[in-house]
C-alpha cells in the first residue's frame, strides 16, 4: 500500500476543508494534506455566477433519505458538492450568516461557551472583503469577496417592492443589526467570478511546499491506535489503496453526511450501528449521526403573464447576447447569482424573523430537476428554525455508499405551521402592486388550494412539494460533554488528535444560509489547532 505522510490531514476539500487547509499551511509550520472525493473546480459552469445550476447537475450527488412518514412517504433527497470547494462551489451564493440570537442560544441553550454572537463576528468580519459596507458589522481586508448583486433583473426588484407593500419592512444588510426585512442580498460573486472558497482561500496558497491537495481520494476510515487518530485509509483516483498518516491531527470536513459516516466507519459511534455492521468499537458515541436538521422550502409559484422572466435565456439568440455581454465586457445576466433577493419575516409574531424568501424570476426545480419550461416567478418560504430531527446510520461498510439517512423532515408540527405561515405571506406578497400585474396563473400549490386555517389540501399539498435548501447540519454537534460528539475546540470526545470542522457540529441550525457559518466554523477551528 502507498503511504504518503503530513502534519496535517483534512478529509474533505469543501468550504470548510479549503479555509481550513489554507490557514494551517501558511501558520502552522506544519505540511497540510487536504483529501477531496471530487475533482479540482476546473468546470467552467461553476466559476460563472448564473451557471450554477449546470454546477449543481454535474459538479455534486444526492443523498437520498429512506421514504419520510411526516411527508407522506416521499423520499427527501440533498445534494451535496463533489468538488474542490463543496457547496461553496455549487451554491447560489447568498451570503447570510444567521442571527446574533442563533450563536448566543449555542452557548446559553447547548453549553458552547465562547461561540456567542460578539465571538463569532470577530471571525465573520475578519474573513470578508465587502465592496460596500465597512461597519462594525462587516470587514473590508479578509479573503472572502460579498458584493452587491450584478445585473439586478427587475423582476426581483418588482417583488420586493410588493413584499414591501405586504408590510415587510426594507432592509439594505441582512448580516447587520436586524436581519428581518426585505431587499438585496449580498452575494460571494463579484466581476463575473464566483468567489468560493477554493478561489478565495486555497487558490492563493496552491505554491506553497507545505499544501498538498489530494482530488479523487475517497476516504475509507481514520486509524485509531490507543484512542489516538493516526492516519486516512483511502482509495485514490484509480481505485488503489494509499495510507495517509498525520503526525500531528487529522480533522474532518467532510460535511454533515459525510463526516458522521466517517466516524462511525472508524468505530466511532451508536453501538447498535456498529454492532450491526461488524465494526469493533473504538468509542461508543450515542450522538453520532443524530440531530439531522435542514431548512426545508416549499416554493409559491405563479406564471409570468409577459415574457420578462430568465426562462429560455440559455438558448439562441438571447444566449448569444448574454454570452458576448460576459466574455467580451463581463456585464450582464451572466454575472448574475439569479438569486439576487429575498427577505426574513417573523410570520409567528415572536419578534424573530422565522420564514426566509428566496425571490426569483424563473422557477427553480426541486433538487435534480431543471428549472420549469416556461416564464415564471417563485417567492419561496422555507423555514428557518426547524424543530424536526432526522438521524444517520451506516447503509454498509462500503465508503463509496451513502449513509443511511432517515428523515422526518416535518414531524414536528411547528414546522409545517411555520410553511403554512409562509405560503400564505407569499401569496399575499404575489397579490401586491407591482407584482400582481406581472403575474397569472398560480402553478403551485395552485388556485384549487386553500390556504386557510384547517386547511388539510395545504397541508398535502406542502408535503408533496417540500424540498431542502441545501443546508443539512448537526450530525456531529457540539457541546461540553460526552453527550455530543466534539467539544468546544472540536476535538472528537473520546479521541485524541482528530476533530471535525464543518456544518455538522452545529448544535442548532442557524437562520439562514449556511456557507458563511461553515467558513466561520473552519477559521476558528485553525485558532484551535494553531494555539495548541
Amino acid at each position: 500500500m502507498r503511504s504518503l505522510d503530513f502534519d496535517y490531514v483534512i478529509v474533505g476539500g469543501g468550504a470548510a476543508g479549503c479555509v481550513l487547509a489554507a490557514r494551517l499551511a501558511v501558520e502552522s509550520g506544519g505540511t497540510v494534506g487536504l483529501l477531496e472525493r471530487g475533482e479540482s473546480d476546473s468546470n467552467r459552469w461553476i466559476h460563472i455566477p448564473a451557471t450554477f445550476f449546470k454546477a449543481l447537475q454535474t459538479e455534486a450527488d444526492a443523498v437520498v433519505s429512506e421514504p419520510d412518514p411526516s411527508l407522506n412517504g416521499l423520499r427527501f433527497p440533498v445534494p451535496q458538492g463533489r468538488v474542490i470547494g463543496g457547496g461553496s462551489s455549487v451554491n447560489g451564493m447568498i451570503y447570510m450568516r444567521g442571527q446574533a440570537r442563533d450563536y448566543d442560544d449555542w452557548e446559553a441553550e447547548h453549553g458552547c461557551t465562547g461561540w456567542n454572537y460578539a465571538s463569532v463576528l470577530k471571525t465573520f468580519r475578519k474573513q470578508e472583503r465587502n465592496t460596500r459596507l465597512g461597519d462594525a458589522y462587516h470587514g473590508q481586508a479578509g479573503k472572502l469577496v460579498v458584493a452587491d448583486p450584478s445585473a439586478r433583473h427587475p423582476v426581483a426588484a418588482a417583488i420586493i417592492e410588493s413584499a414591501v407593500a405586504a408590510g415587510v419592512p426594507r432592509t439594505e444588510d441582512f448580516n447587520g443589526a436586524r436581519q428581518e426585512g426585505t431587499g438585496w442580498y449580498q452575494v460571494t460573486a463579484r466581476d463575473g467570478q464566483r468567489q468560493s472558497a477554493a478561489h478565495c482561500f486555497l487558490k492563493p496558497e496552491l505554491g506553497r511546499e507545505t499544501l498538498t491537495v489530494l482530488t479523487g481520494h475517497q476516504a475509507g476510515r481514520v486509524v485509531i491506535e490507543n484512542r489516538r487518530a493516526v492516519a486516512v485509509e483511502a482509495r485514490d483516483a484509480a481505485g488503489s489503496p494509499v495510507l495517509i498518516r498525520a503526525r500531528r491531527e487529522i480533522v474532518l470536513s467532510a460535511g454533515s453526511f459525510h463526516s458522521p459516516k466517517l466516524l462511525m466507519l472508524s468505530g466511532v459511534g451508536p453501538r447498535d450501528v456498529l454492532e450491526r455492521h461488524g465494526i469493533a468499537i473504538v468509542h461508543e458515541s450515542d450522538a453520532v449521526g443524530r440531530n439531522y436538521q435542514d431548512h426545508v422550502g416549499a416554493p409559491v409559484t405563479r406564471r409570468l403573464k409577459r415574457p420578462i422572466g430568465l426562462f429560455g435565456a440559455e438558448k439562441g439568440l438571447r444566449a448569444v447576447r448574454h454570452g458576448i455581454d460576459y466574455w467580451v465586457f463581463r456585464r450582464g445576466l451572466l454575472t448574475s447569482n439569479l438569486l439576487q433577493a429575498g427577505a426574513c419575516v417573523d410570520t409567528g409574531g415572536t419578534g424573530r424573523a422565522d420564514v426566509q424568501y428566496n425571490f426569483a424570476p424563473f422557477a427553480p426545480g426541486a433538487p435534480g430537476h431543471p428549472p420549469l419550461a416556461f416564464h415564471a416567478v417563485q417567492v419561496h418560504p422555507m423555514t428557518m428554525r426547524p424543530r424536526s430531527r432526522g438521524r444517520l446510520g451506516l447503509r454498509s461498510t462500503d465508503p463509496a455508499d451513502a449513509p443511511l439517512f432517515e428523515t422526518r423532515m416535518l414531524s414536528e408540527p411547528e414546522d409545517l405551521d411555520t410553511l403554512r405561515r409562509g405560503v400564505r405571506l407569499a401569496r399575499e406578497i404575489c397579490a401586491q402592486s407591482p407584482l400582481k400585474d406581472l403575474v397569472g396563473d398560480e402553478v403551485w400549490p395552485g388556485g384549487e388550494v386553500s390556504a386557510a386555517i384547517g386547511s388539510n389540501r395545504l397541508d398535502d399539498a406542502i408535503r408533496a412539494q417540500a424540498r431542502t435548501i441545501f443546508h443539512p447540519a448537526g450530525t456531529c454537534r457540539m457541546g461540553p460533554t460526552e453527550a455530543s460528539v466534539v467539544g468546544l475546540d472540536l476535538r472528537v470526545h473520546g479521541i485524541e488528535g482528530l476533530r471535525v470542522a464543518d456544518c455538522s457540529i452545529m448544535p442548532a441550525l442557524v437562520s439562514g444560509n449556511t456557507n458563511a457559518p461553515t467558513m466561520m466554523i473552519a477559521d476558528r477551528c485553525a485558532d484551535a489547532i494553531l494555539a495548541g
